[in-house]
């Protein structure tokens, strides 16, 4: 039913309500529509139940166990999320831009690969990409937040490395329908995610328009602790100014610095 209701473009309030085992709200939204809306619904949300099958994916509700304990820090915590793979129950955010420096992408994944525990990024180019290989190379677990449906991959080039997450048990997440598109506003969304998840959120390298900066801006919301790389680049310069802590350009002494935060 949560899938059909949200086929039918249901507001976040009442698709809550539903995932959390009440249907009121819902039947009363539900008994307004057409009933050519909801054959459509119907048969969709069947569609999409098949694909998260294909994907041996599963959705996870507000209401589940394995629902990620951080996104209830929200206001507005997703109904659900399309998973494939398992999700680790915390994190370090490692977030960046696509375009950054070769040193900056060098930075994140050994970063990532010394930290030790839970990785958190959105398989981007760029920062999120070094980050998710650097925890791979480690074994660590690691989630990728995307901003596409969870049967899509963007950017298309990152599918291996999506399989690659999963193969080693770190999961892929998605609060949107496993076929919807990327949008402007669902990587924003997704950056909502990001922070939520993490109990530390970490700037590698951005540009201060970057989408990066809107995973800061929603971690500072939240009280997630804020490490940013001490980088010439203009969102690192507003993120320390704004009161991130600076980061040493070593990876081990950073990870380590992390680290103590984390133990406190």
């Amino acid at each position: 039913m949560l899938l059909a209701a949200a086929r039918l473009r249901m507001g976040g309030r009442r698709l809550r309500a539903l995932a959390a085992g009440d249907s009121t709200a819902a039947r009363e939204y539900i008994n307004g529509d057409s009933a050519l809306r909801l054959t459509e619904a119907r048969r969709d949300a069947r569609i999409d139940a098949l694909t998260l099958e294909r994907l041996e994916a599963r959705l996870i509700v507000l209401g589940d166990p394995d629902y990620p304990p951080g996104l209830r820090d929200l206001r507005a915590p997703p109904p659900f999320l399309c998973v494939r793979g398992t999700l680790p129950a915390a994190g370090v955010a490692i977030v960046g831009a696509c375009g950054a420096s070769r040193a900056a992408g060098g930075f994140a994944f050994a970063l990532a690969a010394r930290l030790g525990c839970a990785v958190v990024s959105g398989l981007a180019r760029g920062i999120d990409a070094a980050a998710h290989r650097g925890a791979l190379a480690a074994g660590l677990p690691q989630v990728a937040y995307v901003g596409t449906g969870i049967a899509q991959t963007y950017p298309p080039e990152h599918a291996a490395l999506a399989d690659a997450i999963v193969a080693a048990g770190g999961g892929l997440a998605s609060e949107r329908l496993p076929d919807e598109p990327l949008t402007r506003w669902s990587l924003v969304a997704r950056d909502r995610l990001q922070a939520a998840h993490a109990r530390v959120v970490v700037l590698v390298e951005s540009d201060i328009e970057g989408g990066a900066m809107h995973t800061l801006r929603f971690a500072r919301e939240l009280g997630r602790p804020c490490f940013a790389a001490d980088s010439e680049a203009s969102g690192n310069c507003a993120a320390l100014a704004n009161g991130a802590l600076p980061l040493p350009d070593d990876a081990e002494s950073a990870a380590a610095l992390i680290l103590q935060h984390l133990a406190r």
